[in-house]
């Protein structure tokens, strides 16, 4: 029987993937599920203050792995975690979408790697998109040594309970066993953001497809338009824009 590990709590900002490991974690001791292990608050320090980086050293721990046994609290925090994760068949670390943002729950992998795409495969999230991004996350480090993983995005910092029942419920269909809906996979996505601050109001909801052109919110009253056809994966919510902090929209191209 494979063994699975879930992590969540990586960035102590994102309290919705918390909120889901320790409830599947009631749930999987509660059947007695054995091969299975879930670490809800990997990063406390972090969780505690409310801060995505660890307020120790001011590092962001998903860009620590496989980490230091003699580095800063961090890369101790890594370097442990990624010896236990190499144990394990499969690894899932949740995650919650930005900083006010909220986005379609989806799976984040290297899609190129047979073993992340049949893994893909076999969970109950509609959407699993590439990325070969940022070196020293932990599912991609993982990855690089053969050992299908992959990060699952939903909610957002204003976590919508909803969004994240779909994801726990996956979950729970995936560890059982049971058939998932078939996976939509997308090869490629960008990122989108304006150099203008200002408020920002969305006008439209993740999951929704564009066309480049279309609109997706008002800036300052001014119209932003999509720069590509596809479908958006994650907002920036209604509220204050700053561009060195946040993105205004995450779109899978088509």
């Amino acid at each position: 029987m494979e063994k699975v590990l879930i992590t969540a709590g990586v960035h102590g900002d994102e309290i919705g993937s918390v909120m889901i490991a320790r409830e599947l974690r009631g749930w999987i001791e509660g059947i007695g599920m054995e091969n299975v292990d879930v670490i809800p608050e990997v990063n406390p320090e972090a969780i505690e203050e409310g801060m995505r980086e660890n307020p120790k050293d001011g590092k962001d721990l998903n860009r620590c792995f496989p980490g230091d046994l003699n580095g800063t609290v961090s890369e101790v925090i890594a370097a442990e975690l990624f010896g236990k994760a190499k144990r394990y068949d499969r690894v899932i670390d949740l995650h919650t979408y930005g900083k006010a943002g909220r986005c379609v729950p989806y799976m984040l992998t290297d899609l190129r790697k047979d073993h992340n795409r049949e893994f893909c495969r076999r969970m109950g999230i509609p959407y699993a998109v590439q990325t070969a991004g940022t070196s020293q996350q932990m599912f991609l480090e993982l990855s690089k040594i053969g050992i299908p993983s992959m990060i699952i995005e939903t909610g957002g910092r204003r976590w919508l309970r909803d969004e994240l029942d779909l994801v726990k419920d996956a979950l729970k269909d995936y560890l059982s066993g049971r058939a998932p809906e078939k996976v939509r996979f997308f090869d490629s996505y960008q990122q989108f953001s304006v150099e203008k601050a200002g408020y920002y109001v969305p006008m439209i909801l993740p999951g929704m497809e564009v066309k480049e052109g279309d609109i997706l919110g008002l800036l300052e009253g001014s119209e932003v338009k999509s720069p590509v056809n596809g479908m958006v994966i994650g907002i920036k919510m209604e509220g204050t824009y700053d561009p060195e902090e946040q993105n205004l929209a995450a779109i899978v191209e088509f």
